[in-house]
């Protein structure tokens, strides 16, 4: 709770006070440069000075108008009254007007740098205040992973800087505390000291002659500069001061080094509005993360695509991608990425729409059908391309569900449904021709990456993974493939086979990556045992297959999948949150072993979730050697038979919800594996319920899972 807490703290108070931040900083750069423009101009004029004729000076110049300050020219060496000219000491003429680029631009800096021009001082340093917290706040929420991105910068360079972004608003707040400030000697009730009265009163304890300038200060006083000393009049008292002493505002300034230290203030100044701007930029990206697609000015045509496993994902980006080569403009993205609405601004839409589970249509499609309303999409004109497998008993289930919900919405379909069996290389060529000779388009049409392999697969090992705890213990393997060292193929990847001709094919999660474990695939599968009503044994026809009648050495026939929509990340330094329950640790021991062989390691979070510890722990020797390695950096691990007040992993994701949807916001990719009927069913439930106790609507919080699944955060292989 506490760290869910300061990451509000940081980001709101960030959000709201970012305009103000960048001004404060701004000024501050702008100050920074006075003691970096005072140390390389010429040096200032010296000699002895008559007081008596600076008294004289001032009587005569307030002929002109009031007399606040005088000070002495660094370029002429004249005395210079600000708003009324320059004056020759020895007579008192004026010679000319004041200067207009020094001291009176600083000072209007200043003002605005200390408040606002209105009196806003609180308000300044209120603002510091919150930029301390935020800073504080900031660090103790960093992660020290540095990631190439827009945040992984502005995390980086506020953890490894901290002490350069803690200066400016430390110092600041000191200053306000009035640390370390010298005592200034300062007569409450005294009258206001004029500048004659406070000469000739300082004139007489202090050697003069070196006199710089004179101003008003705090409080009526009068503050003098001379060569050797800073000195306050007030009242009666004239009090010698060493500002040198004031270490919070010499380092807030920039005094201690001239140029140099003025200088380094102007880069730190840099960093702390860099940090602002990044994290409002960021910020404001996962705001808008609703229209991340590919959007061209003056485009025609709409390609989305209802993806599972990432192939109509591809092939909508081949698709845009062939259209622009022969001068087509096309907007391209998730189907969640563009509401019904905006459907209307282009003249037709081409969708691309794969099968998942049992008929049903994927992730980010679903509740894009569930807000369409009646006639939403008149006037609007489609062709859509259906994915799937005649293997499968629902052959693309999915696309003919998304058209009819099309249809049913109004909109008018240009090319009757167009349905893909296997690998859709070639019959999304051939929907492209049909797409250019009904539009008359002169397309060029290339080919694709391969998708599906077939080889051939040889089982090498065979294990059994569970140590059985009685008669209805499941029973889980390993199962090593030898497959041509020439085939691709990476962890979540999927492995499919025919355990008899005349049935459907059996998928399962590829646990292995070909760069780690080259020409060898592993599974791990859980043997599907039920009872009949007439109480007889029935074995699953794919999982027996696999786990008790493949014999050891013999090859097969099978397919290898690609499915990019459940691979880790590319950058070994992202992190990832991975959720399995029983077999459904499958691909996350590939996903772990393929970032143990990396130099660049970034944070992993396993919960893990089955029956008993000591007999479904699967993996569990592997899994904690890994956490020993620092490869998984935080494990979660919960057994429904072993008793506690967390029995399911949905549960140890509601207790541990806070630091989830922290991970989440930096940036960490959600992986979830599991039965559908038991961890499918429960953690939308569970993800719905911690946004929820973050203040989120029902709708925003499933607004928000349906972002996640669009812009690949949020990542589910389900199975039963």
């Amino acid at each position: 709770m506490m760290r869910s807490y300061l990451l509000q703290v940081h980001r709101w108070l960030a959000l709201l006070l970012t305009p103000l931040f960048l001004l404060i900083t701004l000024t501050g750069m702008v100050l920074a440069l006075k003691p970096v423009l005072a140390d390389l101009s010429a040096p200032p004029y010296t000699g002895a000075v008559e007081v008596s004729q600076v008294q004289a000076l001032l009587e005569s110049a307030s002929a002109d108008g009031p007399v606040v300050a005088i000070e002495r020219s660094a370029t002429s060496g004249q005395w210079v009254i600000p708003a009324l000219g320059e004056y020759r000491l020895s007579d008192g003429v004026r010679v000319g007007p004041s200067e207009t680029s020094g001291g009176a631009f600083f000072d209007w800096i200043k003002d605005l740098h200390k408040d606002l021009l209105v009196d806003a001082g609180w308000l300044v340093e209120w603002a510091t205040w919150a930029m301390l917290a935020i800073v504080v706040a900031g660090i103790l929420l960093g992660w020290p992973k540095f990631k190439q991105s827009l945040l992984g910068w502005h995390q980086f360079l506020g953890v490894w800087l901290f002490p350069l972004v803690l200066l400016l608003p430390l110092t600041g707040i000191l200053m306000t505390l009035h640390v370390a400030r010298p005592d200034l000697g300062l007569q409450r009730g005294a009258e206001p000291t004029s500048l004659q009265q406070g000469l000739e009163q300082a004139a007489g304890e202090h050697n003069l002659s070196g006199l710089i300038s004179a101003r008003g200060f705090k409080s009526g006083s009068l503050l003098i500069e001379t060569e050797e000393a800073m000195l306050v009049v007030s009242g009666d008292q004239v009090t010698p001061i060493d500002l040198s002493s004031n270490w919070p505002k010499m380092l807030h300034e920039g005094l201690w080094g001239g140029w140099v230290s003025g200088l380094f203030n102007m880069l730190v100044g840099m960093l702390v509005m860099g940090l602002t701007l990044t994290g409002f930029i960021s910020w404001l990206r996962r705001r808008q993360a609703a229209r991340i697609s590919d959007i061209r000015s003056g485009a025609e045509v709409l390609i989305v695509f209802a993806s599972q496993t990432g192939t109509a994902q591809g092939l909508a980006a081949a698709t845009a991608a062939t259209l622009e080569k022969s001068g087509i403009i096309a907007d391209q993205g998730s189907i969640a990425a563009f509401p019904a609405s905006k459907w209307h601004a282009y003249q037709q839409a081409l969708v691309i729409c794969s099968t998942t589970g049992e008929g049903e249509l994927p992730d980010n499609a679903r509740s894009w059908v569930s807000g369409i309303k009646a006639r939403q999409l008149e006037g609007v004109s489609f062709s859509l391309l259906a994915l799937g497998d005649r293997r499968y008993t629902h052959f693309c289930a999915g696309g003919q569900r998304l058209r009819t919900e099309l249809i049913k919405a109004g909109a008018h379909e240009r090319l009757t449904l167009h349905e893909v069996d296997g690998d859709p290389a070639v019959g999304w060529q051939q929907w492209l021709r049909q797409l250019a000779e009904y539009n008359n388009w002169n397309l060029q049409i290339g080919g694709m990456a391969v998708q599906r392999q077939r080889c051939e697969a040889t089982l090498i090992e065979r294990t059994r993974l569970d140590t059985p705890m009685g008669d209805d213990s499941p029973h889980s393997y390993s199962l090593t493939f030898a497959v041509p060292e020439s085939t691709r193929f990476a962890p979540g990847d999927l492995f499919q086979f025919q355990p008899r001709p005349d049935a459907e094919p059996r998928t399962y999660s590829v646990g292995s990556d070909y760069e780690t474990s080259p020409g060898k695939v592993r599974l791990t599968v859980g043997l599907l045992r039920y009872e009949t009503e007439q109480g007889n044994e029935v074995l699953g026809l794919g999982s027996s297959e696999l786990c008790l009648n493949w014999p050891l050495n013999e090859s097969r026939s099978v397919e290898l999948v690609a499915h990019p929509g459940f691979n880790p990340p590319q950058n070994s330094e992202h992190p990832m949150i991975l959720v399995a329950t029983g077999c459904g640790i499958a691909p996350f021991i590939g996903f772990l072993e393929a970032r143990a062989a990396t130099d660049r390691k970034g944070p992993v979070w396993l919960l893990f979730g089955n029956r008993h510890e000591k007999g479904d722990f699967l993996y569990g020797e592997q899994i904690k050697a890994l956490k020993e390695q620092g490869v998984i950096t935080n494990l979660d691990t919960v057994f429904s038979r072993d008793g506690g007040d967390q029995r399911y992993i949905t549960e140890r994701i509601e207790h541990r919800g806070d630091q989830l949807l922290e991970w989440i916001n930096r940036g960490a990719n959600l992986y979830i594996c599991g039965r559908a009927s038991t961890l499918g069913r429960g953690i939308d439930g569970v993800l719905m319920q911690l946004l929820q106790r973050k203040g989120a609507s029902k709708a925003e919080a499933e607004a928000e899972l349906a972002r996640w699944v669009n812009e690949g955060i949020m990542h589910r292989d389900l199975f039963d």
